[in-house]
């Protein structure tokens, strides 16, 4: 079941992604999943938690925000979105309903960086990946397009604070 409100807030800190996995809600994702994404599919960011395939960001004329490096990711245990998200969630969303990608159907992928448990990770990733397709389906675009994965931290990269900010993240990309 899809929450009837989503708040739009600012991340603020870049706190990590563990915490007590008793005390973390979880998420009903329509779907979770383990398979790793193309290794041949590039994504841009487009947002402070955001990436997009570049199919998408050429389709829906998606720019990328000059301040995007300084940005703010996903905070401690965070998975609400952000202003700047929400600008282009709703270009996205427009894109989807009635523009070059008009009833596509879309991968929401959520991401963690690794310092929690596994099954931590993984509700945490699809709470995000669960927001972004709440503030979709909010703006029109059907929940039976929106596939909602979570990928925890299994594909993170990050070694330190600063590389951890840019594995809490949705990737939004097309479904095949």
């Amino acid at each position: 079941m899809r929450a009837a409100i989503l708040l739009v807030t600012l991340a603020v800190g870049c706190g990590g992604d563990q915490k007590p996995a008793e005390t973390a809600p979880t998420p009903t994702p329509t779907t979770t999943t383990t398979t790793a994404p193309s290794a041949n599919t590039t994504r841009q960011p487009v947002g402070t938690n955001l990436t997009v395939t570049d199919e998408i960001f050429r389709a829906c004329h998606l720019d990328v925000p000059s301040d995007l490096a300084a940005a703010p990711k996903f905070a401690f245990d965070e998975s609400l979105i952000t202003k700047a998200d929400a600008l282009v969630l709703d270009k996205i969303a427009v894109c989807l309903t009635t523009g070059p990608l008009a009833n596509r159907h879309v991968r929401l992928t959520g991401r963690a960086d690794p310092r929690g448990t596994e099954e931590y990770n993984l509700s945490l990733g699809a709470r995000r990946a669960h927001g972004v397709a709440t503030y979709l389906e909010q703006h029109k675009v059907q929940g039976s397009d929106l596939n909602e994965t979570s990928r925890g931290a299994l594909d993170a990269t990050g070694t330190d604070e600063q590389t951890w900010a840019k594995d809490r993240r949705v990737d939004i990309a097309l479904a095949p």
